[in-house]
């Protein structure tokens, strides 16, 4: 079976209050570099520039808070990894 080019969430309606979940989520799942990533790692981030930080500081807080992303105390302080038991429907997408 062929390695998945990206995945993505299900189509199921999370109710997320912060707008930047759903972004923030789908570039840890599939930039390899950024799961496991501080808060400043991700606002550094390209495809999350249109989110302010205060709007990825909400999103990744309250991500946490529904255990979707684990916080992982290191050395160097605190990254955040996504919760890849909790997102068993995940879709995996093959191709091009």
């Amino acid at each position: 079976m062929p390695n998945p080019t990206k995945i993505s969430l299900p189509r199921i309606n999370y109710r997320f209050i912060a707008s930047a979940c759903v972004p923030v989520l789908t570039v840890m799942f599939n930039k390899v570099e950024k799961d496991y990533s501080t808060f400043e790692e991700l606002c550094d981030h390209d495809e999350l520039s249109k989110f302010n930080r205060d709007e990825i500081k909400k999103a990744v807080t309250e991500l946490c808070s529904r255990k979707f992303l684990l916080e992982v105390e290191k050395p160097y302080g605190c990254v955040y990894a996504v919760n890849k038991l909790l997102m068993a429907n995940m879709e995996f997408v093959y191709g091009r």
